[in-house]
């Protein structure tokens, strides 16, 4: 069977907190670990979208509209759905689900997710990731 769930693809959120929003799988499990017996994959995320801005903005006004929030977070693969994009250009380099544990770490993580997503919705990459999904 072929790999549908794959690093750098663009997911939607089914389930829990975060559900609608749109996401990428940082790191996969297909088989599972002990501590979670299936498969689940380390996505980064956006909790609040950027808000639409126009040319007739201000540079502080348009500073402040296109703040990102996300979120890391381990989660199944049944309430994860794949879509047919990929972001090729967002990559994580040191991120596991064991750094997600302390709370430092995450921070640290957290705050380096939100640079590197502001920096490709700044530069006009992946339009579509960073638009709400209207539903």
């Amino acid at each position: 069977m072929r790999k549908i769930m794959k690093q750098n693809k663009i997911v939607i959120v089914l389930s829990g907190r975060y559900a609608g929003r749109k996401a990428i799988i940082v790191k996969t499990v297909d088989d599972g670990a002990q501590d979670k017996p299936f498969g689940h994959a380390l996505v980064a995320g956006i909790d609040r979208y950027p808000r639409k801005v126009t040319k007739s903005m201000g540079k502080t006004k348009l500073k402040k509209k296109s703040k990102i929030k996300p979120f890391l977070k381990v989660l199944n693969y049944n309430h994860l759905m794949p879509t047919r994009y990929t972001a090729s250009e967002i990559t994580f380099d040191k991120l596991s689900p064991k750094d997600l544990k302390d709370p430092a770490k995450r921070k640290a993580h957290r705050f380096q997710t939100r640079v590197k997503f502001e920096s490709s919705y700044k530069e006009g990459k992946n339009k579509w990731f960073f638009q709400k999904l209207r539903f």
